[in-house]
């Protein structure tokens, strides 16, 4: 393999990630792809520029590993999807303020009684924050009954 075959793949992958088309592990897999492809490179010192390529992805996969945040736990993910059926249901703009204040109110504590089922701090506060919006058309609709 010539270096300029290398350095095609890394640019791509290099782009990838200016382009946000790559997560953690997809990162990861292509950095793993091109340490082989790097020691196919068969000028020596063409090798050692590919490596020294290689070296600032690795680098890069290393600091993106230190500041990604843990992924979501399961039961985050299906209280999210939960969370956000409730809250568009909530936002519809049909029947009387009364009608509405009272859909809203009733997602407000399903939304709140869901969150009690997630064990973390940080995915439960993030669940009842998607109340907030709620919280202001509930203010709105009742001010709009006065």
């Amino acid at each position: 393999m010539r270096y300029d075959e290398f350095r095609s793949a890394y640019d791509a992958v290099q782009q990838a990630c200016l382009e946000a088309r790559l997560d953690v592990d997809g990162l990861a897999a292509e950095v793993s792809r091109l340490a082989l492809l790097a020691d196919q490179v068969e000028l020596r010192s063409e090798r050692e520029e590919a490596s020294t390529d290689l070296a600032a992805l690795t680098d890069l996969l290393a600091m993106v590993r230190r500041t990604a945040p843990p992924p979501a736990s399961p039961a985050y993910r299906q209280a999210f999807q939960e969370v956000s059926v409730l809250s568009a249901e909530a936002k519809v703009d049909e029947g009387s303020v009364t009608e509405r204040l009272n859909r809203v109110q009733r997602a407000i504590n399903r939304i709140r009684k869901i969150a009690e089922r997630v064990d973390d701090p940080g995915e439960r506060f993030t669940l009842l924050k998607m109340t907030e919006p709620l919280v202001v058309l509930a203010d709105g609709l009742e001010h709009s009954r006065s």
